[in-house]
């Protein structure tokens, strides 16, 4: 008798995993939109609803078709529209049909330093440190023919 092989991964079957990503890196006050991917499901009967701050949103949710996987599972996608804002709290609330068990996954928008300004940055401390150098440089070649002068 053959045995099933053991799952690729450590999670239980049916059990659902979400992730929550934006779909474009982002920039605090700008449109954006948020990604749950859930997969793992199975059967395919989950419900997916989104939160801000605890609140239930609902204008713009957009939701895929559940999609097999190759682990014989199912996956599908929620889209949120957003214009993310310092100490905005989403989830994404996925709820199993057959007895209400429900995962949430939490995303809190970070604030990146534009990618200008770290170039900038940077930029000018390497500046600083090859005049900095270059004037040790001359300084060393001054001292270097004193010692041989005198």
């Amino acid at each position: 008798m053959d045995s099933i092989p053991p799952r690729p991964f450590s999670t239980a079957a049916g059990i659902p995993v979400a992730d929550v990503f934006p779909m474009r890196p982002v920039t605090l006050g700008e449109p954006n939109t948020l990604v749950c991917m859930v997969g793992n499901i199975f059967p395919p009967a989950v419900e997916i609803s989104w939160q801000l701050d605890g609140d239930p949103v609902t204008q713009g949710v957009t939701h895929t078709h559940y999609t097999p996987t190759a682990d014989l599972a199912f996956v599908r996608f929620s889209y949120l529209p957003v214009t993310p804002a310092a100490g905005d709290i989403y989830a994404c609330v996925v709820t199993r049909e057959g007895d209400n068990t429900s995962v949430i996954t939490y995303w809190v928008p970070q604030n990146p330093v534009p990618s200008e300004v770290l170039e900038t940055a940077l930029c000018g401390a390497a500046m600083a440190l090859g005049i900095l150098l270059a004037l040790l440089g001359i300084a060393m070649i001054l001292v270097a023919r004193r010692s041989t002068h005198g």
